[in-house]
């Protein structure tokens, strides 16, 4: 609903705007008939290019964001487990690929693994900076995210940096993902999260709110509505009173 409400009210909105300026147009020039059919037309071709522009948009913003969240949880996946679980993790998105000295190596590149919670700083790029590797390798420095300090030094020193976009898709295009992440958290369910914000901060809120649609019962054709919804507040309130948290707690 999140995505459909906003589509379909920019949709109508094109597509009236193209309406009024046709109709408007062609109706001064050939009359409210011809300047009728010209608004229809130019409306729902409008309207038609808005839905499909929007909707392609929306899903490239929806994969950017889960490619995004993705990533996430893959770089705290990978900070989590024991370094060599992580380095033949990392291995089995590439071909060929055997650990050397320290770090792993297929036919073109020499990657540099350092999977930390916080970002990668300089300090961290210099065993990838002195490794004495084949020059017709590349050197790839692999982290979760590197400072801008960082970044600068990989530049001087001709490393190449894939933090955790490229990582992702490393992963991603291998299909080499996990199947369950480390420090994943679970979902909290609906009446979970009820009875979290269940405390007495609302007892307040709901009583005046509760008394004011009694009061106002009195003075309203269909008293009915307010009493009931009246008396759902008042129980709401006496209900925080009674089972609700306390401030502190």
């Amino acid at each position: 609903m999140k995505r459909f409400i906003p589509l379909i009210a920019d949709t109508l909105l094109a597509a009236l705007c193209a309406f009024i300026l046709f109709f408007t147009l062609v109706r001064y020039y050939h009359g409210a008939a011809a300047g009728l059919a010209a608004g229809i037309c130019g409306g729902l071709a409008a309207g038609g290019a808005a839905y499909v522009y929007i909707s392609l948009k929306q899903k490239k913003n929806d994969s950017a964001a889960a490619a995004g969240a993705g990533a996430a949880k893959l770089c705290t996946h990978l900070a989590l487990l024991d370094p060599r679980e992580a380095e033949r993790l990392f291995a089995s998105c590439l071909k060929g690929a055997e650990q050397k000295n320290g770090r792993i190596e297929d036919e073109k590149n020499a990657y540099f693994l350092h999977f930390a919670p916080e970002p990668a700083d300089m300090d961290d790029l210099l065993e990838a900076a002195r490794a004495d590797t084949d020059k017709n390798k590349n050197k790839i420095f692999v982290c979760c995210a590197a400072t801008q300090k960082c970044t600068e030094f990989a530049e001087c020193a001709g490393i190449e940096i894939a933090a955790a976009g490229k990582l992702y898709k490393m992963f991603e295009d291998a299909g080499a993902l996990p199947q369950k992440y480390l420090g994943e958290r679970a979902r909290v369910k609906f009446f979970a999260r009820v009875k979290a914000r269940f405390s007495k901060r609302i007892c307040l809120p709901a009583f005046w709110s509760g008394a004011t649609l009694m009061f106002f019962s009195y003075f309203t054709y269909y008293p009915i509505y307010y009493i009931a919804a009246g008396a759902l507040m008042l129980a709401l309130c006496a209900a925080a009173a009674i089972f609700g948290k306390s401030r502190k707690g």
